[in-house]
C-alpha cells in the first residue's frame, strides 16, 4: 500500500482469490499474482519484493528498467496525467557530486538543442527532491548491439539504412555545434518499424575552433571499441571527425558481427585504434561491395598529421 500502486480493494480481492485457490496470500505470492493479473508490472512486483516502495518521480510512474546509460539509470515510465510512455534517465545518488550534477544538466541542455527524427528527443527534465532526471521519447525496439547479437551480421542494405539514419541525426547535431563522442551500437536505438535514433548525449561536447568545453578538456571519453584516435591522443581537441570515425566502427560491427579490434585490454584497443588498420571487413562478410568498403575505410582513416 505504501507504494500507491494498488488499492486496498484490489489487495483484498487478490488475497481472496489466492485463498480460494488454496494458496497462502503471503507477500511474495501476492506480488506474483498482482503482476500476473496486470495490476503491477513484473519490474514493480520484483521491486516491491525487494522492499522498494517509491515508483513516482514527479508526474511520472516508473514501470520498468531499461538499463544503464552513460550518465545514469534509464527507466520506462508513464506520465500519470497524459498517459504517454517515456524513457526517464535518473542520475544515481552515488554520482551526486557537484561536477556530476553539472554534467547531467549539460546533457539536458544539449538534448534540448536538437530536434530531429533520428535523434532521441528530450521531452522534459527536472528534479524531485534531490533526484535529477531527464525525460526522453520512448523507442519501442532494441539497441543495435542487441540486434546484431541476436541476428548476427546485418545485410548490406539493412546496415546502410541504419547508418544513413544515424548520419542524418549526427549531421543535425553537428550543425548545432555538438559532438557526441560516444557513438556505438549500444547508443543506436532501432525501432520495431526499422527507424534508427542516436541516443545518449551524456558525453556530448561543444566545439568551437576545435576546442572541447572546459568540463571535458583533457579527459578521454568514449568506448575503446569505437573510440577515435584523436580522443586517445588529444582528448582536449576533438571535433566532428571523431564522431565519423566512431560511426565507421559502428558500421563495421553491423556488417561483420564483431568490433574492429576484438580481444585485448582497453589500453591495447586504444593503441590499435591509433596505429593499426582493422581486418578487411570482406574477410568476415564477402557480400560487401568495394564502394561500401572504400567508404568505410575513409570513415576509419587514421590521420597521423
Amino acid at each position: 500500500m505504501a507504494s500507491g500502486l494498488v488499492r486496498q480493494k484490489q489487495l483484498d480481492a487478490a488475497a481472496e482469490a489466492l485463498r480460494a485457490d488454496g494458496s497462502d496470500p503471503a507477500d511474495p505470492r501476492l506480488a506474483d499474482y498482482l503482476a500476473a493479473e496486470g495490476m503491477l508490472t513484473r519490474y514493480q512486483a520484483d521491486q516491491l519484493l525487494a522492499g522498494k516502495t517509491k515508483f513516482q518521480l514527479g508526474p511520472y510512474l516508473i514501470v520498468d528498467s531499461l538499463g544503464q546509460g552513460g550518465m545514469g539509470q534509464v527507466f520506462q515510465a508513464v506520465h500519470t496525467l497524459m498517459g504517454r510512455t517515456v524513457a526517464v534517465k535518473v542520475l544515481p545518488k552515488h554520482l551526486m557530486s557537484p561536477d556530476a550534477i553539472e554534467r547531467f544538466k549539460r546533457e539536458i541542455r544539449a538534448q534540448a538543442q536538437v530536434d530531429h527524427k533520428n535523434l532521441v528527443r528530450a521531452l522534459d527534465a527536472g528534479h524531485a527532491g534531490n533526484v535529477y532526471y531527464l525525460v526522453t521519447e520512448f523507442v519501442d525496439g532494441s539497441d543495435l548491439r542487441r540486434v546484431v547479437r541476436r541476428l548476427g551480421k546485418l545485410p548490406l542494405g539493412g546496415a546502410s539504412w541504419i547508418a544513413a539514419q544515424v548520419a542524418w541525426g549526427l549531421d543535425h547535431a553537428h550543425q548545432r555545434g555538438l559532438i557526441h563522442r560516444d557513438i556505438k551500437p549500444g547508443n543506436v536505438l532501432v525501432g520495431s518499424d526499422g527507424s534508427a535514433k542516436l541516443s545518449d548525449l551524456g558525453l556530448v561536447g561543444f566545439f568551437a575552433d576545435g576546442e572541447i568545453d572546459e568540463l571535458s578538456a583533457g579527459k578521454m571519453v568514449g568506448t575503446a571499441d569505437y573510440i577515435s584516435p584523436e580522443q586517445v591522443r588529444s582528448p582536449e581537441r576533438v571535433g566532428q571527425p571523431a564522431d565519423i570515425y566512431s560511426l565507421g566502427c559502428t558500421i563495421y560491427f553491423m556488417v561483420t558481427g564483431q568490433v574492429p579490434f576484438p580481444g585485448g585490454t582497453t589500453r591495447e584497443k586504444c593503441h590499435k585504434q591509433c596505429q593499426i588498420p582493422p581486418l578487411d571487413p570482406r574477410r568476415l562478410n564477402p557480400h560487401l561491395d568495394d564502394a561500401f568498403v572504400d567508404l568505410l575505410a575513409d570513415m576509419m582513416e587514421k590521420d597521423e598529421t
